[in-house]
């Protein structure tokens, strides 16, 4: 098995109309967000305006949750039906669909190419992560006294990074009280 860490300080970040956007991982190597060419991608956004829409995405499944702040996402192709999330709530839709957003916030975004699942979860106990194509351990801002302790097969967590997991062995996650990360999983 291997491990990957990528902080937002090692990941590239740009400029988009609302903020910034910083890609923590994207699939194939070689692909881009700009080509639309890319299986999966995983990054986070700072919504800097009150008000904005998202970029359409028509042949991408997305996730999206607040990481600091929040902010009610309304979806007219879905019956104008709107949800108000708060830090770490996730929202699955479909990037075909006409997004709008009001509030300011850090994201946190996975866009899976159609035909590929994505799942969403919040974990806050130690656990083995089964296996899976692509296994995502995102630490959200967490202070160092949050992390003490928190282990990914023995290795210390950091604050805002993503871990990419290699290989078809369990992974050991070990969380002290208090701590909670956010698993992705990509098949």
């Amino acid at each position: 098995m291997t491990l990957k860490a990528i902080s937002r300080f090692h990941a590239v970040t740009t400029r988009w109309s609302g903020g910034t956007t910083t890609e923590f991982y994207i699939a194939p190597e070689g692909s881009s967000y700009a080509r639309r060419d890319f299986q999966i991608r995983i990054s986070s956004a700072t919504v800097d305006d009150p008000e904005s829409d998202f970029t359409l995405l028509p042949d991408y499944n997305r996730i999206i949750c607040p990481l600091e702040g929040g902010f009610t996402l309304t979806f007219p192709e879905d019956g104008n039906r709107q949800i108000t999330l708060g830090p770490l709530e996730e929202v699955f839709f479909d990037g075909a669909w006409h997004t709008h957003s009001v509030g300011r916030a850090v994201d946190f975004n996975v866009m899976t190419r159609k035909g590929l699942t994505a799942t969403y979860a919040r974990l806050k106990k130690s656990q083995f992560l089964a296996p899976a194509a692509h296994r995502f351990v995102y630490v959200p801002f967490l202070t160092e006294k949050q992390l003490l302790g928190a282990l990914l097969e023995g290795q210390p967590l950091k604050a805002d990074t993503l871990y990419v997991i290699t290989g078809p062995e369990k992974a050991g996650l070990l969380l002290p009280p208090k701590c909670e990360v956010v698993y992705i999983t990509v098949s």
